[in-house]
Order: C-alpha cells, then sequence, then structure tokens
C-alpha cells in the first residue's frame, strides 16, 4: 500500500473540492487509515489549526464497527467566520452539523503518561458554537468503512464559528441546548451531552488519543466536538443558523 501516494491524492482533492472517482486501494486497517491521514496532511501544503472529532455517539460508532471516536485536522483557509457564504463544490455531500467548539490556550504535547481530565479543562481557553461543514474526497455518502473515514480527515470540509466565550470547566455544556433553523424555520435541535455526555470528555479522549499518535494539541487550536442533533443540509440559497441556548448563534449561507 502506498500511503504517501494515497496520502497525497487525498489531499488534492481537498485543495480543488474534486472527489476521486475510485476508492484508491483496498480498505486499510485502521493503523493504515491514520498513517494515510498523516500522509495527507503532510502533503496539503497549509498549517493544521485544529481537530474535528466525530463517532461521537454509541449509535454512530455501532454503525462504524468501531468503540471510540475519530479524529482529523481542520486546515488553515477551512475555519470561517459566523454569516460566511460558502458554495458547494463538485459531488459536495453538504451535511452541516451544529457542534460545541473548544479553543486552546496551552499546548498539549505528546507524552508517556496520560492526560487527566482537569489537566485537559485547563488548557482550554474559549467555547463557542460552532457548524461543521461535512464533506469527502472519496466516493459515496456519508456512511463508510470507519478506516476510510479517518483516511479521509474523518470527512470534515471545516467549520463556521462563532464568538468565542471564556471557559469555565464548572459550566454545563452537557446541558447547552441548540435548535437550528433553515431560513428561520426550526428544523432540529439538539443538547451538548449528545456527543460522548458532553464536551469536557470528548475534549480529554482527543487529547490522549493525539498524544498517542506523536501530534498533541495546540495552543489556539479550534476543537469541533461531535455533532449534537440531527445533521442538516446545505440547500443552496438557504441561510442555517445554530442558535445556542448561552453560547449563542452561529451561520452559514449557502451559495445558490
Amino acid at each position: 500500500m502506498e500511503i504517501e501516494t494515497i496520502g497525497r491524492a487525498l489531499a488534492e482533492a481537498r485543495r480543488t473540492g474534486r472527489k476521486l472517482e475510485e476508492y484508491p486501494c483496498v480498505r486499510p486497517d485502521m493503523g493504515e487509515a491514520l498513517a494515510i491521514q498523516g500522509a495527507m496532511t503532510a502533503a496539503m501544503g497549509a498549517s493544521v489549526v485544529g481537530w474535528k472529532v466525530g463517532l461521537t455517539s454509541l449509535r454512530a460508532q455501532e454503525l462504524c464497527g468501531v468503540d471510540a471516536p475519530l479524529a482529523g485536522p481542520l486546515f488553515e483557509g477551512s475555519v470561517w467566520g459566523s454569516g460566511v457564504e460558502i458554495a458547494p463544490v463538485e459531488g459536495d455531500l453538504g451535511i452541516l452539523e451544529a457542534e460545541i467548539g473548544l479553543r486552546m490556550q496551552a499546548d498539549l504535547p505528546p507524552r508517556a503518561a496520560p492526560y487527566e481530565r482537569a489537566e485537559v479543562l485547563a488548557a482550554v481557553g474559549e467555547v463557542l458554537p460552532v457548524i461543521e461543514w461535512v464533506n469527502k474526497r472519496l466516493p459515496g455518502g456519508i456512511r463508510d468503512a470507519a478506516e476510510w473515514l479517518a483516511a479521509d480527515g474523518v470527512i470534515n470540509r471545516g467549520v463556521i464559528c462563532g464568538a468565542g466565550h471564556p471557559f469555565n470547566p464548572d459550566r454545563d455544556l452537557a446541558g447547552e441546548r441548540v435548535t437550528v433553523r433553515r431560513d428561520d424555520v426550526a428544523v432540529t435541535e439538539g443538547v451538548g451531552a449528545n456527543a460522548m455526555g458532553g464536551p469536557d470528555a470528548v475534549i480529554a479522549w482527543l487529547a490522549n488519543d493525539l498524544s498517542a499518535r506523536g501530534i498533541g494539541l495546540r495552543r489556539g487550536d479550534v476543537v469541533a466536538t461531535g455533532l449534537i442533533c440531527d445533521v442538516v443540509h446545505a440547500v443552496p440559497g438557504a441561510r442555517i443558523e445554530a442558535d445556542f441556548m448561552t453560547l449563542g448563534p452561529v451561520a452559514v449561507a449557502v451559495a445558490g
């Protein structure tokens, strides 16, 4: 299996907004998939500015045959401010997910000892409302083998970020509610606990997952902590807004 070649192909597909017409090899195992993700990251020529965490519900993990979430990098140029207009690309899944975001205020570098949750939370500086735009570089729809999802950066296109708030580990983010509206019509709602019980559990998992992979979290990284309600489709010409109970709104306009 040509890990670097596949990584370069996925990076080129991500940069150009075009899907691969077929899978580049037989399905990799998870170790190979993460190596492909690493090769794709190296070939992007853009800085990693955060992470997307997916499969944060037991149901999603069961559907993909895994027992833990998956994490993929967010790249410079794929983190936008609220109100941005984004055009779908060729073959775009155009799936939008309302999530709770966290921004790091300190590095959590790789190390042998696991990070304790309190230590991880002390490194978080802000909490913010986000919408993730989901898209694949590989063929097919959103359902796929977990190994392919991992190789493709956990199928993120990027995230739209609302205003940040100082992070307090005692804040009840598990109870944070959100209502998502398409053109001012409510289409779905959810609560922070739907992603692994809350963002604190997600960020603690991510810190240790990245540490084990020899990567680590860095100051300034934005982390999208997982879907907390039903997905919404990016209908051309529509405005999608996720209105969080205490975090406030974040919105994206889909170019027609």
